[in-house]
C-alpha cells in the first residue's frame, strides 16, 4: 500500500493539473491496428509529422492490407516526416503482414475479449513491439487499464515526488499502478495531464519552474531552493 504522503501528493497533483488543464476523458478514435501503426511513427517524432507519415500511407494504398502488400522502399518513402523511416518501414511492414495473416480485421475483438496480461503479451509478440507501445494500444484504442509510461509521465511523476527519483522508467509503470485505481478513465486522465504538463512546462532542459502550478509543493523546486540557499 503506498503511504499516505503519496496519496496526498498524488491527489494534489491530478486536482491541481486538472484545474489547469481539464479533466481529460478523450480516448483514440482509431482501431488497435490503427493506433499500433501510429504508436510506431510516433516515437521520438511530434504529432504533426506522425500524422503526415500515417496519412500519406493510407492515400497512397488505400488500407492496412495495400501497406502490407507494399515494398519497404514504398513505405520508407511514405513516412519520411517521421524519425528514422528505414527502421520504423520494415518494421511496419512486418507488423502489418502478421496480425492481418493471423487475426485478419479482428484485432479489436481478439484483444477485447482477453485480460490484460494476455492482450498485451498478444501485442509484445509483434515484430518490434515492446511493452510501452502496447499500452498505448491498450489504453487508447482498447480502453483497458494500463498506463503508457513515457518521457513526460516519468520525469513529471520523478520530480514532482511521486516516485522515487532515480527510478527507471520500466519501473514506474508498475510503481505508479500501486497508488492509482485500477480504472481506465483514471489512468487515462493521470497519463493526458502529466504529458501535458512535462511537454509545456516540466521539459527536459530549463524546466519552466517559475511557471509551474504545483511548484509549491515539488520535490524538485525545494530541493533547488535549498541547494541554492
Amino acid at each position: 500500500m503506498p503511504d499516505t504522503d503519496t496519496q496526498t501528493q498524488l491527489a494534489y497533483l491530478i486536482a491541481t493539473l486538472e484545474a489547469e488543464y481539464g479533466r481529460q476523458t478523450r480516448y483514440s478514435t482509431k482501431s488497435a491496428l490503427d493506433q499500433l501503426v501510429a504508436t510506431i511513427l510516433s516515437q521520438r517524432t511530434n504529432y504533426a509529422d506522425e500524422k503526415a507519415a500515417y496519412d500519406k500511407l493510407l492515400e497512397t494504398y488505400g488500407d492496412w492490407g495495400g501497406v502490407a502488400g507494399a515494398t519497404v522502399a514504398g513505405i520508407e518513402e511514405c513516412i519520411q516526416t517521421s524519425r528514422w523511416p528505414e527502421i520504423k518501414a520494415p518494421r511496419i511492414k512486418e507488423v502489418l503482414t502478421h496480425v492481418i495473416s493471423t487475426y485478419g480485421n479482428d484485432l479489436d475483438r481478439v484483444l477485447s475479449d482477453m485480460p490484460v496480461e494476455e492482450a498485451q503479451a498478444v501485442l509484445m509478440e509483434l515484430p518490434g513491439v515492446g511493452f510501452k507501445t502496447a499500452t498505448f494500444v491498450l489504453l487508447f484504442s482498447l480502453r483497458k487499464p494500463v498506463l503508457p509510461v513515457d518521457t513526460h509521465v516519468h520525469r513529471v511523476s520523478t520530480r514532482f515526488g511521486i516516485l522515487p527519483k532515480k527510478i527507471s522508467q520500466a519501473k514506474s509503470h508498475g510503481a505508479l499502478l500501486e497508488i492509482l485505481p485500477a480504472d481506465a478513465d483514471e489512468l487515462l486522465n493521470f497519463h493526458k495531464l502529466l504529458f501535458k504538463h512535462g511537454q509545456r512546462i516540466c521539459v527536459y532542459s530549463n524546466p519552466r519552474c517559475g511557471k509551474c502550478i504545483v511548484r509549491e509543493r515539488c520535490r524538485y523546486v525545494q530541493e533547488k531552493t535549498n541547494g541554492a540557499g
